[in-house]
């Protein structure tokens, strides 16, 4: 019996105008009558998902949310932090200095807000989406006490705004300057494993589309976040169904004891998973809760 379901939200929970479909709450909601915990586990910050969760009605202080892709874990009245695992000051100064290198930029996700050293189309989408201040900061001599929970590396263009704009279609951004990227390299991203050695040993590295990469302190991800909470609830392994669609949702998907893709997922997301259900568009989070919990708990045929 299933009693813990960890759902990603963009491209998962949400559809691609970011609403959560009627089906897919009345089926978390059916779920949450069952006793099933249901546990946001997105990459977006809490103030990014708050909106949500006062929909599910999950606002209390026995629900929980895992935020910034595992780095943070937190009860969804933001009294109770459970687990914490922040980027230090000498691994962010190496992030940088290697985004120069590679002649890309990078946001901070950061208590006060998201950091940015100038402006960036992803970053300003970044912001809207997740409900906090954009803030441009002099990285060159970013104060040590900064909280890092996570940085995202983006490699971007003119060229690519009209594709990340498919990625947020319900956010309008106008009279937004950004600079052409004279060095911008469209393939940089698409082999993660030819990035710098240093980089992929030191962190946790998630590919969440073509164009960023999210940059991780090495001992966290979806998949000890949801760990680590269902250690919190106790709750076992094998009771567990993760949903998700992109590369910060692997380590969750293969923890589960039911690791579920997206029909729209990446195809290295398909291949790891137990099951691939039907899109973000097709309501495919409520179909995974009347296959797997409320048909099995209810005692109805599949």
């Amino acid at each position: 019996m299933y009693k813990l379901l960890a759902l990603d939200m963009d491209g998962t929970l949400l559809d691609n105008n970011q609403k959560i479909s009627k089906e897919n709450i009345e089926a978390i909601q059916k779920a949450k009558e069952l006793g099933v915990k249901v546990v946001l586990t997105t990459g977006r910050a809490i103030g990014g998902i708050e909106e949500y969760l006062k929909e599910l009605d999950l606002i209390s202080e026995d629900n929980y949310s895992v935020t910034c892709s595992g780095a943070l874990i937190l009860n969804n009245t933001k009294k109770e932090i459970i687990e914490c695992n922040n980027i230090s000051h000498d691994e962010f100064k190496f992030t940088f200095n290697l985004a120069e290198e590679l002649n890309i930029t990078l946001n901070i996700y950061s208590n006060d807000g998201i950091l940015v050293p100038s402006h960036s189309i992803f970053s300003h989408f970044d912001s809207v989406a997740n409900n906090l201040p954009l803030k441009i900061a002099d990285f060159n001599s970013l104060d040590e006490e900064t909280v890092i929970n996570k940085i995202t590396l983006i490699n971007e263009d003119l060229s690519i705004a009209e594709q990340l704009s498919t990625f947020f279609p319900s956010i309008c951004l106008k009279d937004i300057h950004i600079n052409a990227n004279q060095k911008f390299d469209k393939d940089l991203f698409e082999d993660v494993s030819n990035l710098p050695i240093e980089l992929l040993e030191n962190f946790t590295i998630l590919k969440t589309s073509p164009y960023t990469l999210e940059v991780l302190n090495k001992n966290c991800n979806k998949g000890t976040g949801v760990k680590r909470m269902a250690e919190e609830l106790g709750i076992k392994q094998e009771e567990i169904i993760c949903i998700g669609d992109s590369g910060n949702d692997k380590h969750m998907i293969e923890y589960a004891g039911l690791g579920v893709a997206m029909g729209n997922a990446f195809t290295e997301i398909k291949e790891i998973a137990d099951y691939v259900t039907y899109t973000n568009e097709e309501n495919g989070v409520a179909h995974i809760i009347q296959k797997f919990i409320l048909n099995e708990q209810l005692g109805m045929a599949d």
